[in-house]
């Protein structure tokens, strides 16, 4: 059971690492309009803005009206890299403590 546990958890981290390239290359991209238009952009955008979305709003857009800059992509990733590094090790030392 155990070695199940640290497969699934090595499964979840590995996607979430793939899901903060795809951010990162999203993000990237938006600075070239031709990329952005690309098959590879439009795929992308569909991946990776609904969860960018989710920060856009509030004061976050605001800033990003009046600066033209997006802080999404930035607190998009430090939400996975909190979730990859202090949740899913909460999460496995439970499960270890509930198997015994």
């Amino acid at each position: 059971m155990a070695n199940f546990i640290y497969y699934v958890i090595y499964v979840i981290n590995w996607i979430i690492w793939l899901y903060c390239i795809f951010i990162v290359i999203d993000a990237i991209m938006s600075w070239v309009p031709f990329l952005r238009n690309s098959v590879i952009g439009k795929w992308l955008d569909k991946i990776v803005n609904p969860y960018l979305n989710v920060f856009r709003k509030g004061p976050i857009q605001k800033l990003a009206y009046s600066t033209g800059i997006d802080l999404s992509a930035l607190i998009g990733l430090l939400v996975l890299y909190f979730i990859q590094d202090y949740s899913l090790q909460w999460i496995q030392n439970i499960l270890f403590r509930l198997i015994g």
